[in-house]
């Protein structure tokens, strides 16, 4: 249905009018009252022809047009507007708060002059429309009620026990996860992260060491010395944990030859936040096979190995 639906030039004008409408009334039930039509009707047409609805969820092709856009158009061409067409996307507040938790934004960036006119239109026409936000232009908390909202607020905090704040702390984590934003990309690093295909899969690799060794791992694949290899498929979480981090993503998932499960944390530099995931790892899950590739281990491997890898650097 929805391939016969985009090769009709008049379906496709009503599903430009109807994006045009859903834009302005922001839901597919007024939008097809205002069309006369049924929201069923709204809803294929507007999937069909590639819009996106609010609330959907971004795609990994949508984030790797977002890190591309952000990583590759310099300040002066930034343009927002842009990149939420191209996404199919009504709101770009959603797709900057995507990038933001991507780790992309760059609060130092300095706009366009044609962005800041852009914003300054915008926010005019938003306010003269809807009035200021929550109507509070101009208007300022007492002293009495700043005070009373601290107090109030310190005392719910307060009857909070260590339980409650450990399972405050891990459902975040959980739905950060669930958001795909439990381990977000850094866009300002030193250790060469960036998009790669190994094997015919594209992942983001966090450094230029993890990216060798999943050329390594394909390598080994290839040789049949191992069946298969992940990145990054699966969260260990630490129940019960009370203070610091409570969950912890293996760089790797290995199946042996034979069938079991290993998993490998390529680590050059061991901070004492990556000690406490892997002793807790430990703990919590012992039996989990967990292999640690660090410096001295990672080096010997590259003088073994690096010149056979394709794709090593």
């Amino acid at each position: 249905m929805g391939a016969k639906l985009t090769e009709n030039p008049e379906a496709k004008k009503k599903a430009s009018d109807y994006w045009k409408t859903y834009l302005e009334l922001k839901s597919v039930h007024k939008t097809a009252d205002a069309h006369g039509t049924s929201h069923s009707v709204v809803h294929r047409h507007l999937k069909a022809f590639g819009y996106r609805l609010k609330g959907e969820k971004f795609t990994k092709q949508d984030d790797q047009k977002i890190i591309a856009y952000y990583m590759n158009t310099p300040a002066s061409s930034f343009n927002l507007d842009y990149l939420t067409k191209e996404l199919g996307r009504g709101q770009k507040t959603n797709v900057s708060r995507r990038a933001r938790e991507l780790g992309l934004t760059d609060k130092s960036r300095i706009a366009s002059t044609e962005q800041k006119a852009r914003n300054s239109t915008s926010a005019k026409e938003a306010i003269k429309q809807h009035g200021h936000p929550k109507g509070f232009l101009g208007k300022k908390h007492t002293q009495e009620v700043r005070e009373l909202i601290s107090e109030n607020t310190s005392k719910g905090l307060s009857r909070l026990t260590e339980d409650d704040w450990a399972a405050k702390n891990l459902k975040q984590a959980q739905t950060k996860e669930k958001n795909g934003t439990l381990y977000p990309a850094r866009r300002k690093a030193s250790w060469k992260q960036q998009w790669a295909e190994v094997g015919g899969v594209r992942n983001f690799y966090r450094s230029q060491w993890e990216l060798n060794y999943a050329h390594y791992l394909e390598w080994l694949k290839q040789k049949g010395q191992i069946l298969k290899w992940e990145h990054e498929p699966e969260t260990f979480w630490f129940e019960g944990v009370k203070r610091g981090t409570c969950s912890y993503l293996p760089d790797f998932r290995v199946t042996e030859s034979d069938g079991s499960i290993v998993y490998h944390e390529v680590k050059g530099w061991m901070d004492d936040r990556s000690k406490t995931k892997i002793k807790r790892m430990a703990i919590y899950h012992p039996e989990v096979k967990l292999i640690v590739i660090d410096a001295k281990a990672y080096r010997s491997l590259a003088r073994k190995v690096a010149y056979l890898v394709d794709g090593w650097a």
